[in-house]
């Protein structure tokens, strides 16, 4: 196998680097702040991968894994867009 089909390894350092300078935030941070949740659960709408859950996170711009929460960041232009949906969504479900 070439160079050219393996991806270049990040360290974490790097990876945190570029994410700032890209001008991604931490998923995490977001969930809890905005959303109010905590982010294995607001991870749940970013992909629609879990039965039940939309896709909330279409046409937003992520980096990471909805699987693997921890890690996953959100562009901090389209946090205000994906609390509003995930928001939109729950009061549509709600009862009240």
């Amino acid at each position: 196998m070439s160079e050219e089909g393996i991806k270049k390894h990040e360290s974490y350092e790097e990876r945190e680097s570029r994410l700032e300078r890209e001008g991604f935030v931490n998923f995490g941070v977001v969930a809890l702040d905005i959303l109010h949740q905590q982010s294995q659960y607001a991870s749940r709408y970013v992909d629609g991968a879990i039965p039940g859950y939309p896709n909330l996170g279409e046409g937003l711009r992520f980096d990471g894994y909805a699987y693997d929460y921890h890690s996953l960041a959100i562009h901090k232009d389209d946090v205000g867009e994906f609390a509003r949906r995930v928001n939109e969504y729950k009061k549509s479900r709600s009862f009240g």
